[in-house]
């Protein structure tokens, strides 16, 4: 028995058949890069989730409850060691710490951000969308992206450590200060 195709069948054959035949095939390294680039901002968003920002946090409402009497210190008459303490201590505390906690959020949103594109970037390669040089060019894009985040992670982990040890260096100074 001969039964006739269906001309809707007939045309969704048709289109799937030069659908595929107008794909373009993903370049290999430009896959495996992408691949590599995902699984990086995947560690450096570990990286940014295991520095110790409870500390952070917790360093922040400290220096709220010791600012009234730092700032009323500076109104008397410091000796240059006093004010020197004084004022690198709340110069850390009031400018530094603020900015690395505003930091730390800027730089978590950029990693979801960026792992995101790279999770397009993946599917635009899995469909062949992109032409051998688009692929060149946003995988480039994506390697310099990967390296100002690299050194944002690393420069945002040295400015906690360097907040954690003048924390701990003027902490014990200050306490005499405040509490004569």
């Amino acid at each position: 028995m001969k039964r006739a195709i269906p001309a809707w069948a007939f045309l969704a054959l048709l289109t799937a058949t030069l659908q595929q035949a107008c794909r373009r095939t993903s370049e290999a390294e430009y896959v495996t890069a992408t691949e590599h680039l995902a699984k990086h901002t995947d560690s450096l968003r570990t990286a940014l989730e295991n520095m110790d920002t409870a500390a952070i946090t917790h360093m922040h409402a400290l220096f709220l409850s010791e600012r009234p009497a730092i700032e009323q210190r500076f109104k008397d008459t410091l000796s240059p060691q006093e004010a020197e303490i004084l004022g690198n201590y709340h110069r850390a505390m009031a400018v530094t710490l603020p900015r690395v906690m505003g930091d730390r959020k800027r730089l978590s949103a950029r990693l979801d951000s960026t792992r995101r594109r790279l999770d397009d970037l993946q599917h635009d390669l899995d469909q062949g969308v992109l032409n051998k040089e688009q692929q060149g060019q946003a995988v480039a894009v994506e390697q310099a992206w990967d390296s100002t985040l690299t050194d944002d992670v690393e420069r945002l982990h040295s400015d906690i450590e360097q907040l954690e040890k003048d924390r701990s260096k003027y902490r014990s100074a200050i306490d005499p200060l405040l509490h004569p």
